[in-house]
């Protein structure tokens, strides 16, 4: 019998399955808060949550809409912090 590491078996498992946006946004989340205080500053945490990745578009929703709109005008200084983690996002559309 021939072991096959969990390295080489896991990826190919989340690849047939298509797992790979989620685990991608499952990272985002986790990291979430910290990357908005990198990249926005302080106060910006608990505002907001990315909730779907789809078609290289990070769906963020926000506790309303001035949130909302205030984040999408950081959505330059935003991209420059996901795409570090997810470089597959090219752009952001956050909801209310």
């Amino acid at each position: 019998m021939t072991w096959t590491s969990i390295k080489k078996i896991l990826p190919q498992k989340i690849a047939a399955l298509k797992l790979e946006n989620t685990m991608k946004l499952y990272a985002l989340s986790q990291d979430w808060d910290e990357i908005l205080k990198k990249s926005l500053g302080d106060g910006w945490q608990k505002k907001s949550k990315p909730i779907r990745l789809k078609n290289k578009t990070l769906i963020i929703v926000c506790r309303n809409s001035v949130w909302a709109n205030e984040l999408q005008l950081k959505e330059s200084t935003l991209l420059n912090k996901i795409r570090y983690r997810v470089k597959e996002v090219e752009k952001i559309k956050v909801v209310s």
